[in-house]
């Protein structure tokens, strides 16, 4: 994500996005671009906020504290077990309505990029321990028309 567009949604979406999520977006700039736009997406849609990528590492504080807070501890714990136990990250977003017990996951794929099978059964995981769905965002390329 280029740097300015990152700084811009970061100070335009201050509630999806936070200081850790723009470093990196900074670290990593050809990263991120498109949960980043899933995650406003869905907050236009449906009003949610998202924690975006790394909510699975307890290192990520804020995220962890937030993901635990909705999901509980036992939840949460089961959500950043995925990696160490299925070598597969959570999908890109977790997804919730303040103020409800609605919440959600969310994978994100840009153009070429496709769902893995250790994905799929992490997602299988996912679904069967909180009883949610897990929305798949597909972002494509549009091809320019004659004239435009």
């Amino acid at each position: 994500m280029a740097h300015p567009l990152a700084q811009e949604w970061q100070a335009s979406f201050p509630d999806l996005f936070d200081a850790d999520d723009l470093r990196l977006a900074h670290a990593q700039p050809n990263k991120h671009f498109h949960e980043w736009l899933a995650a406003i997406h869905l907050s236009h849609r449906e009003g949610a906020l998202s924690l975006v990528e790394k909510y699975g590492y307890k290192r990520h504080e804020r995220k962890s504290r937030r993901l635990a807070g909705i999901l509980g501890p036992e939840g949460a714990a089961f959500v950043q077990a995925l990696r160490p136990q299925h070598g597969v990250q959570p999908p890109d977003l977790f997804v919730y309505i303040p103020g409800t017990p609605r919440f959600w996951f969310a994978e994100v794929k840009g153009p070429g990029d496709t769902l893995r099978p250790r994905q799929r059964a992490s997602h299988i995981l996912l679904m069967e321990r909180f009883g949610v769905d897990i929305e798949l965002i597909t972002l494509c390329k549009v091809a320019p028309t004659a004239g435009t």
